[in-house]
């Protein structure tokens, strides 16, 4: 009989559930999810194939302000990402009795990096979700919006009734409910010259009306008949990872 594989999260690990608005939006937040997470993060920053993603705006293409790729448990060499990220989709299948997709890896090379209020609508139906991210590298702010109101506050100036998590070092959260219908959120730009990793998982109900507002993805033309793709990518050069 062949000995189990070591337990690389924290299954333990204390859970506060944070209610948003009406409480039909929630977070639960983790901290400490992942004991070796300095680790981690070091093996997913060397070994992973960071590309980089550029969208159409208007006559031309634009890079985001980030590196993204995506990972596949059945696809890595054995080792620490491997069992972690076996591990993990265990454990939310088992928390929240509900099988999550993943995983959409995105690399902040250092606070000049950064994604703008936004919510993930390519999930199209967003009355019941769940989205799961495992934070590596060092603590920076996410930042949680209410939808309502927003005209006139979708800059990236912090708000009054904002929501603030600050996680980092293998600390995991679960944004849930409507929480994609009702609330933008966003990694602003942060004074800091560390880079932070996040390992995202995501899970619809695909219970409600369907989202059909415009996708980041599909980019932004001056006419309705997009003639271009609206994203593309490239494998980063090591110099920009």
């Amino acid at each position: 009989m062949t000995d189990p594989l070591p337990l690389e999260i924290n299954r333990r690990a204390p859970v506060e559930r944070i209610p948003l608005g009406d409480g039909r939006s929630w977070v639960d937040l983790c901290p400490g999810f992942v004991p070796k997470a300095q680790e981690l993060f070091e093996t997913t920053l060397a070994t992973t194939q960071w590309k980089q993603s550029e969208v159409w705006r208007f006559d031309h293409y634009v890079e985001e302000r980030r590196l993204g790729a995506r990972l596949r448990a059945d696809s890595l060499s054995e080792g620490l990402l491997k069992d972690v990220l076996t591990q993990t989709s265990m454990h939310l299948e088992m928390a929240y009795r509900a099988r999550l997709s993943g995983v959409a890896a995105i690399l902040y090379r250092s606070g000049e990096d950064f994604q703008g209020l936004h919510a993930d609508t390519g999930m199209t139906w967003l009355d019941d979700t769940l989205i799961a991210i495992l934070v590596l590298g060092e603590p920076r702010p996410f930042r949680l919006r209410a939808r309502s109101g927003i005209q006139g506050q979708a800059g990236p100036e912090p708000q009054a009734d904002d929501v603030v998590l600050c996680p980092g070092h293998g600390d995991l959260f679960v944004m849930g409910g409507r929480c994609q219908r009702d609330w933008l959120h966003a990694v602003p730009a942060y004074e800091t010259e560390h880079p932070r990793i996040s390992l995202t998982w995501r899970w619809s109900s695909k219970r409600g009306k369907p989202d059909t507002s415009p996708r980041h993805s599909d980019g932004k033309h001056y006419s309705d008949r997009p003639r271009v793709r609206g994203t593309r990518s490239r494998l980063a050069p090591p110099e920009q990872r």
